[in-house]
């Protein structure tokens, strides 16, 4: 992991960059999914370097590889 980001909802994002995705755990650390593969496509990365996590839940993930940032907003369970 190469940076981490709490979001609204008090869940932990992470960054996993040599597994070129992001994962999202639970305030008491349960995983609860990832998103992301490696490759140059939209929601694909090369080495996902940062996180972030805006008020409203967009998720930004900084892509070292690809040289850009790429922004969501995940559905709500």
């Amino acid at each position: 992991m190469t940076s981490i980001a709490i979001g609204p909802e008090g869940n932990l994002f992470a960054a996993d960059f040599y597994n070129h995705r992001v994962q999202k755990f639970s305030p008491d650390g349960t995983f609860l999914t990832d998103f992301g593969s490696k490759g140059a496509g939209a929601s694909q990365f090369e080495h996902a370097l940062a996180v972030a996590v805006a008020d409203d839940g967009s998720v930004l993930v900084a892509d070292l590889g690809n040289h850009r940032i790429q922004k969501w907003r995940l559905a709500e369970p």
